[in-house]
């Protein structure tokens, strides 16, 4: 739980890939109300724009394309999904646990 009017930062990794972006948005979307940075503002907008056709948009971009073609559709099909898990994983000596 983010308390009320705390900063927030969410980093992504080295390789970009639009999927992080619709990440990155997703999370914020649901954390931020009027003042988000720029940035925050893009990546929920991004996310907003694609939201409708998720699984869609997951599975037409390069990565979800490079995984169905390596085998692992089902893996992309997980990742499309949204609201759909009650638990928050915790990460704990490199394994995520429930949190």
């Amino acid at each position: 739980m983010v308390a009320s009017g705390a900063d927030v930062a969410v980093v992504g990794g080295l390789r970009v890939a639009v999927e992080d972006l619709w990440g990155a948005g997703a999370v914020l979307s649901t954390l931020v109300g009027g003042r988000a940075s720029p940035e925050a503002s893009v990546a929920a907008a991004a996310f907003a724009a694609i939201r409708p056709r998720l699984g869609e948009e997951m599975r037409a971009c390069s990565s979800g394309r490079e995984l169905s073609g390596l085998g692992f559709a089902d893996d992309v099909a997980v990742a499309s999904e949204l609201d759909t898990s009650s638990v928050v994983p915790s990460l704990v000596d490199g394994v995520f646990r429930p949190a």
